[in-house]
């Protein structure tokens, strides 16, 4: 995936960097969390299109999904899959437009000492879905995700949560970067 994007030449653009081209009308961005957290709270005039969704084990019951849900619930993360859905709903909230897509933290393409790659996240995943199965071309990814654009001090829908903001090692890189400075 690291190697798709670097040869795309996908670039990360700062929050605003990412306001200015929403208002001028050149690109929507694009919220890929799962809905539940695009409904309490996304950077104003955000779209959702979530590329995992929770895992219901009420519908498509397997012994694999529940494995994975298992996992991710004993590591403290929320069961997620991917929305199958996710390719289409991505296309519908671009339009004619280019896409800004973005998660909680971001994720990096820029290698470190210990990740070689980049450090991989969500949006940076959407990216390459964006660009490699839906065949968009025109794609960004939001520095710093949802948690960037709220250290930013950009506006957002609803009341932006910290408390879960370094539980995750995405969410960690821009607090480690942070303190560097």
């Amino acid at each position: 995936m690291w190697e798709f994007l670097v040869a795309q030449g996908l670039k990360s653009i700062s929050p605003e960097e990412a306001q200015e081209r929403v208002k001028a009308g050149t690109d929507v961005l694009v919220d890929v969390r799962p809905a539940e957290a695009y409904e309490k709270a996304h950077p104003e005039g955000a779209l959702s299109a979530p590329m995992f969704q929770v895992i219901n084990l009420g519908t498509g019951f397997s012994l694999g999904r529940l494995a994975k849900a298992a996992a991710m619930a004993a590591n403290g993360v929320t069961p997620t899959e991917r929305n199958p859905n996710f390719v289409q709903e991505l296309k519908k909230a671009a339009g004619d437009k280019g896409v800004i897509l973005f998660c909680e933290a971001g994720g990096t393409l820029l290698p470190s000492a210990n990740f070689a790659t980049g450090k991989t996240s969500r949006s940076l995943k959407a990216s390459y879905t964006a660009i490699a199965e839906a065949g968009l071309k025109k794609v960004a990814h939001l520095d710093g995700g949802a948690f960037g654009w709220f250290k930013a001090g950009l506006p957002f829908d609803g009341e932006y949560d910290t408390s879960n903001v370094g539980r995750t090692p995405n969410a960690a890189l821009p607090a480690a970067e942070d303190n560097q400075q």
